[in-house]
């Protein structure tokens, strides 16, 4: 039998932050359910969702599924672009001490190259100066375009 879930228990969860089947501990119950919950990876909290393990399959229409035979094991130029940003980033933040990161701040002059550490979007590489005060820098997360010298 399975045990009774109550506030404060723990529960596998869908995290909406970490894009896994984690668990997680529970915030919120609505009635026998519970319907917030707080990741115990990355702390992030969010309206409960079952882990997708344990979602029933989902029926494709033919058209969806015929559209999926063509692009079978091909990329898109999208995705060769944020693989091929990944790799960059990548490279450059893997087995950098935390001493080699200059702390993000808005008054502060970057150059090509340099490593970022940002509060909210974390651990970059500036890949772009441009025009204006601006860089792009890129992230675990994808480029973001952000100021600096104001």
């Amino acid at each position: 039998m399975a045990k009774a879930l109550a506030a404060g228990g723990e529960v596998d969860s869908w995290c909406t932050k970490c894009k896994l089947d984690l668990n997680h501990r529970i915030i919120a119950m609505d009635g026998e359910n519970p319907k917030r919950v707080e990741c115990l990876t990355c702390r992030g909290h969010h309206n409960y969702r079952r882990p997708k393990s344990q979602e029933p399959a989902k029926k494709t229409r033919a058209k969806a599924t015929a559209k999926k035979r063509t692009t079978k094991g091909r990329m898109t130029l999208a995705a060769q672009a944020r693989a091929a940003e990944h790799k960059v980033w990548e490279d450059a933040i893997m087995g950098r001490a935390a001493t080699d990161f200059a702390i993000y701040a808005m008054s502060a002059w970057f150059e090509i190259g340099q490593l970022i550490r940002h509060k909210k979007f974390g651990d970059g590489v500036v890949a772009e100066l441009i025009e204006g005060g601006k860089l792009s820098i890129l992230f675990e997360g994808g480029p973001k375009t952000l100021v600096h010298g104001r």
